[in-house]
């Protein structure tokens, strides 16, 4: 069956009719394995791609894997965000191929769909909206409130955050990240932005993307049969996320916020260089 929108309603307009999300269709076609990437500081860091990433990907998409992106920034839609890899590294990427932690968010209110406060980008509203959920700009009103990073933060905006999670709105982040790397290196994540909303608020914020429950959920239901290879920078992040399922195993780049292997906790299955080493380990194995 095809799905112009992508498997779970999370594609894009231009997806066609054969969408990569849709996981029996990639079974059909022969896809098997699954590559897990990692965007930021692992195929680009801000507007510039990492040497060799985009490369890699088409290696990894031409040997027959099933090449999923999965990024705890939710200030983009994954239209956006395959639009940014084509833009940035030449590789098409489908939105389909994207998974987002601002999605992992919105299927936890996916069922209740509460009037919620968004301290955060465009991803996360789109990502509500695709699955019902309406948004309000009032503290008093919010039955909930997603926070994740935003470019275009303001006090006003977080003290409405924190109030209406003070107010006893259900407190939902895209996700914990301190930092967010770029150019010209390390910016305040969306973990800084919750800090200051759980500290203000006496909340603790169920956190839904990278390592989360939430957003292991999401990437199974799109994976296919075959190994899972989960390719990242962020030891806290990646490597746990790979480690909280048994049978996912880890490759560490060390192009983004980790330099150096020494004392990397959770310890992760390979070391690669870069995005086209850890391509070139993966195909060895098919």
């Amino acid at each position: 069956r095809s799905q112009r929108k992508g498997f779970g309603g999370f594609g894009g307009k231009n997806d066609g009719p054969l969408a990569l999300g849709h996981s029996l269709l990639r079974r059909a076609i022969g896809v098997s394995g699954n590559v897990i990437c990692d965007l930021d500081g692992v195929v680009y860091r801000g507007t510039r791609a990492i040497s060799g990433a985009a490369d890699a990907l088409r290696d990894l998409q031409a040997g027959g894997l099933n090449l999923l992106f999965c990024t705890n920034n939710s200030s983009r839609t994954p239209s956006e965000v395959a639009e940014v890899i084509e833009s940035v590294t030449g590789f098409r990427a489908l939105p389909s191929q994207v998974l987002g932690s601002a999605m992992a968010a919105a299927t936890l209110l996916a069922i209740d769909k509460p009037l919620t406060y968004v301290l955060g980008g465009n991803g996360i509203h789109a990502a509500l909206a695709e699955v019902g959920i309406k948004t309000t700009e009032s503290d008093t009103d919010a039955r909930a409130v997603v926070v994740g990073i935003d470019m275009e933060l303001s006090y006003e905006r977080l003290r409405r955050a924190a109030q209406a999670a003070a107010n006893g709105a259900r407190l939902i982040a895209t996700n914990d990240d301190p930092t967010y790397p770029a150019e010209d290196g390390f910016w305040p994540g969306a973990g800084s932005i919750l800090a200051a909303v759980e500290t203000a608020s006496g909340r603790r914020a169920e956190v839904a993307g990278k390592p989360h429950r939430p957003m292991r959920d999401l990437i199974r239901s799109h994976l296919v049969e075959g190994a899972v290879w989960v390719v990242g920078d962020r030891p806290d992040t990646d490597l746990a996320l790979a480690e909280a399922e048994a049978d996912w195993q880890s490759i560490l780049v060390l192009t983004g916020v980790v330099d150096r292997p020494d004392g990397v906790t959770p310890a992760p299955d390979l070391v690669c260089d870069d995005l086209a080493a850890a391509a070139a380990a993966i195909l060895s194995t098919r």
